[in-house]
């Protein structure tokens, strides 16, 4: 038990790591240019969070044996871990781990083509996602795959921008950082709502019976459909209230912050609950 919790909790802060990672790289290629010193500091964090993702990522691959012997000490059994080896497990590894690489060694850099290379690093990492669990097992696999890559890549897009937001909001001028958040608000309206429409056709593949909602594998997922609702509605406000006055109300700025601090702070429950449903629970238990 304790070697799953403890799989379960490094998991969680890698997804947290990958996707922050992922989606700043994202954030930089779109919203990048208009950005004076602030960009520096995003490209920093970037790079601290691809880091922070190699080394989670690399921890909770080794935490697989220890999984299977059901105990911590199984980490050194060497026949184990070359079980994981032999396992899908080793080419979604591999992918992260590639994906996370190029993030760091690009992320700092400048110039079209060092950006490039971060974004083609979030897309690996994104990948990654594709070689384990229900999408590579599910019988409808094809289509999971292709909502599961739309799902990830929008989640990486959203939860990425959320600190740079914050970052702009606090160290660009008004002008400025108004401009970047409509930016973002303008191209966050066509791929956000996205996740509902994904994840309805994902919940009606995996899901496919009413019964699962009394199901500890039901409940994490709803309490990720709440989460959801509560930031579709904070989103909103950043959209029509909040971001559009950060020009002209210096009252808005805080309103805005608190509201962006509000959304990290629920995706990242919302990739909390994902580690845990997908460490413990699954819709067939």
């Amino acid at each position: 038990m304790l070697a799953d919790l403890t799989s379960a909790v490094v998991r969680a802060l890698s997804f947290i790591a990958m996707f922050q990672a992922a989606g700043m790289a994202i954030f930089i290629a779109i919203f990048g240019r208009p950005l004076g010193s602030t960009l520096a500091a995003i490209r920093r964090v970037g790079f601290t969070s691809a880091i922070a993702g190699l080394v989670l990522v690399a921890v909770h691959y080794s935490l697989e044996a220890a999984r299977m012997a059901g105990e911590l000490p199984g980490v050194l059994d060497l026949g184990l871990q070359q079980l994981v080896l032999d396992s899908p497990m080793s080419t979604a590894f591999g992918s992260r781990i590639a994906g996370l690489a190029l993030i760091a060694l690009s992320i700092k850099r400048e110039g079209v083509r060092w950006t490039s290379a971060a974004v083609a690093g979030g897309v690996a990492v994104v990948i990654g996602f594709l070689f384990v669990g229900h999408a590579a097992t599910d019988p409808a696999r094809a289509q999971l795959t292709i909502l599961l890559s739309l799902h990830l890549a929008v989640v990486a897009f959203w939860f990425g921008a959320l600190v740079p937001l914050h970052m702009v909001s606090r160290f660009e001028p008004a002008a400025v950082a108004a401009g970047v958040v409509d930016r973002f608000s303008r191209v966050a309206a066509w791929w956000v709502p996205a996740i509902l429409v994904v994840g309805v056709g994902m919940t009606l593949v995996l899901a496919p019976r009413w019964t699962v909602f009394a199901e500890p594998y039901g409940q994490l997922l709803l309490v990720k459909i709440a989460a959801f609702a509560a930031l579709m509605a904070l989103a909103g406000l950043n959209k029509w209230r909040y971001g559009p006055a950060l020009a002209t109300t210096p009252r808005a700025l805080l309103s805005f912050q608190r509201a962006v601090v509000a959304e990290y702070s629920l995706i990242c429950l919302v990739l909390i609950a994902t580690a845990f449903m997908t460490t413990f629970f699954s819709p067939e238990n």
